[in-house]
């Protein structure tokens, strides 16, 4: 078949329309969405991490935990944008904006050559508009880096077939797969089969020959190109060889775990759902589990046999955790993991708007797609049936990976460029043998069992207001730690009518209830009275955390002995706040806030110790702590405790 290309202008149009759309989103975003300058969870990681590089701190101090490409793509954004947070985020997103409009055009380009010109202009159209996509580009996520790389990916691999030998080609696809890998972790499992793609094709065709392996080297050569010197910035820092993070075997017990049927995105009882606390939990948990200390990459290989033998060992449950994630993947419900579509939509205006979702791509995509597969003879000679298999081996395998680990709505959104030309081939017309009805009837009943697939439920109808009440907790959570209080009154009263008996409302309405109590007592002048609607806020903060220590998890009852040791400590309740952060530490006894915090309530019990020999031990403790703290970071507000301290211990 001959090679087809989509004209200029209609790419031209596709990408215009796409970046106008993504373009109203951020706008509205930025104006409406009271956490535009508030990033939560992964946005807040990635953010700060950004930040840092942009900064000047390129090395970092552990092996990446998070794929790295995307917070250095960030930091580069960052830098060119200025010094105000407000301003570098807004380049991020006009930025993303313009991927989103690209991966459109890849969309239409990959469609218009498989299927033609037509095909082109259905697909780049479903693309463009496509409800999801428009909203993602807003948030600070690295799905809008990978949905183009992807998406470019499968191009260049279909673009291969029009010439038999093309190593040069296939190095640029190596580059472009290792970036892939450096964006989503999921993608390093499909390297080996593509570097074999040029073999299995030509084996597939009946031409094998020696100098096929030329292409497989030269992808190979460019994949580990951009892999090598992640590899040796991780052995650098940590002294293990490892290609991209250490957190494949926490991934892949998420989403294979047995206390999650649906393998979602979950916060167990040990990890707190912060990026920045994920990887010391998982290996603070592992190294309990195994009875000695391990290392990052230890403790990925412990969850990763964790997870093997809990698969073992249960084999039909985890079949069904196993299609339930791919029936998730596939289905209309977007998965919430850190944000929520139908959450978000509140204040974006562009999303009430009658725009496809996934319930269409989905739907036509996969009878598309069925219909390549079953009714070949029935479509006709338009269709360059080899590269349309072969983006279907491509599409197929992601979903594969997606199925292996976790699923959610970012995680399927790179399927959807992937999706878009079989969803055009199925509303073409066929010019291949059958009568127009019999193909259309055909095309229907396709069309019904991809429906039937994508449009029933998966999870209960109550998860999603479960949902709606995570991203208000979010929500909250953020206005409160900002100070917010005003604005996060309604919030937090709202979750305490639905959801009162959750530990983790508890928490936030403990905080939220002793930031109040703190913001009328440090308006009083010196010596004032304490307003009993003060204290009785801080009482209130207590009994909740109360609560919370009783009936809470791991992380919660974590949560609940720092807060309240905070509480302690405000009201110079200074052997109370000690007992609650030593309880803290039995969590995390890395946590630097809290070291420092145990200093100085140490500190400031030596100095009402009447006994010199416990004054001496407590300083000495407290001296023990801070010179730790210091070890591993100089910083000037330590540097002035410990002078304090030693000073202390010297006074008779």
């Amino acid at each position: 078949m001959s090679e087809r290309r989509i004209g200029w202008g209609p790419l031209l149009l596709v990408i215009a329309l796409a970046f106008s759309l993504r373009s109203l989103s951020v706008v509205q975003y930025e104006a409406r969405h009271p956490l535009a300058q508030r990033p939560a969870i992964d946005e807040a990681s990635y953010d700060s991490w950004a930040r840092e590089i942009a900064g000047g701190e390129l090395l970092g101090a552990e092996i990446f935990f998070q794929e790295p490409l995307y917070p250095y793509a960030l930091g580069g954004v960052y830098a060119l944008a200025g010094d105000e947070p407000a301003e570098q985020r807004r380049a991020a997103r006009w930025v993303q904006a313009g991927l989103g409009a690209l991966a459109a055009g890849v969309a239409a380009a990959l469609s218009t050559r498989l299927f033609g010109t037509r095909a082109g202009w259905i697909a780049g159209l479903l693309v463009a508009l496509h409800r999801p996509s428009i909203w993602f580009c807003a948030l600070l996520l690295k799905e809008n880096l990978f949905v183009l790389v992807l998406a470019a990916l499968a191009l260049g691999i279909v673009a291969t077939r029009a010439k038999a030998l093309d190593p040069a080609r296939w190095f640029g696809l190596g580059c472009l797969a290792a970036i892939g890998a450096l964006l989503r972790g999921n993608l390093l499992v499909l390297l080996p089969t593509l570097a074999v793609w040029p073999s299995g094709r030509a084996l597939a065709q009946r031409r094998w020959k020696v100098r096929v392996l030329g292409d497989s080297l030269a992808f190979v050569l460019g994949a580990a190109l951009l892999l090598t010197p992640v590899a040796l910035r991780n052995h650098h820092v940590g002294g293990r060889f490892v290609l991209s993070t250490s957190g494949a075997g926490t991934n892949f017990y998420g989403g294979n775990n047995l206390d999650n049927p649906y393998g979602l995105a979950k916060e167990f009882d040990w990890v707190r759902g912060i990026p920045e606390h994920e990887a010391g939990d998982w290996r603070r948990e592992a190294s309990r589990r195994a009875g000695r200390e391990l290392d990052a990459t230890e403790s990925s290989d412990f969850w990763m046999r964790a997870t093997l033998d809990s698969i073992l060992s249960a084999p039909l449950a985890h079949a069904r955790i196993l299609w339930n994630k791919l029936r998730l993947t596939l289905g209309s419900y977007e998965v919430p993991d850190n944000h929520f579509l139908e959450w978000d939509a509140r204040y974006l205006p562009v999303l009430a708007w009658p725009l496809p979702g996934f319930a269409l791509v989905g739907a036509l995509g996969i009878a598309g797609l069925l219909s390549l597969v079953l009714l070949r003879a029935r479509i006709g000679s338009f269709v360059d049936v080899g590269g349309a298999m072969e983006l279907a081996l491509v599409l197929v395998l992601y979903v594969g990976t997606v199925v292996l680990t976790v699923t959610s709505e970012r995680i399927r959104l790179p399927i959807v460029p992937l999706l878009a030309p079989f969803a055009a081939l199925l509303v073409l017309p066929w010019s291949g043998s059958g009568s127009r009805l019999s193909s259309l009837c055909w095309r229907l009943g396709l069309l019904g069992m991809a429906a039937g697939l994508v449009l029933t439920p998966v999870i209960p109808a109550s998860e999603g207001a479960e949902d709606l009440d995570e991203r208000d907790h979010n929500l909250a959570v953020a206005l409160v730690e900002a100070g917010d209080l005003d604005e996060a009154a309604t919030v937090v009263d709202g979750l305490l009518e639905r959801r009162g008996d959750s530990a983790r409302v508890k928490l936030l309405a403990a905080d939220f209830s002793y930031r109040l109590a703190r913001r009328s007592l440090d308006a009083l002048p010196a010596r004032a009275r304490v307003p009993v609607e003060a204290g009785e806020r801080i009482e209130r903060a207590l009994r909740l955390l109360e609560g919370v220590v009783k009936r809470g998890n791991a992380q919660e009852r974590y949560r609940a002995h720092v807060l309240g040791g905070a509480i302690r400590q405000y009201l110079g309740h200074w052997s109370l706040a000690e007992a609650e952060y030593r309880a803290a530490r039995a969590f995390d006894g890395e946590d630097r806030d809290l070291r420092r915090r145990l200093a100085v309530v140490t500190a400031e019990l030596a100095m009402k110790s009447s006994a010199p020999e416990e004054r001496t031990r407590r300083f000495e403790e407290a001296l023990a702590l801070v010179d730790a703290l210091l070890a591993e970071s100089e910083e000037s507000e330590l540097r002035e405790l410990r002078s304090r301290f030693a000073a202390a211990l010297e006074t008779k």
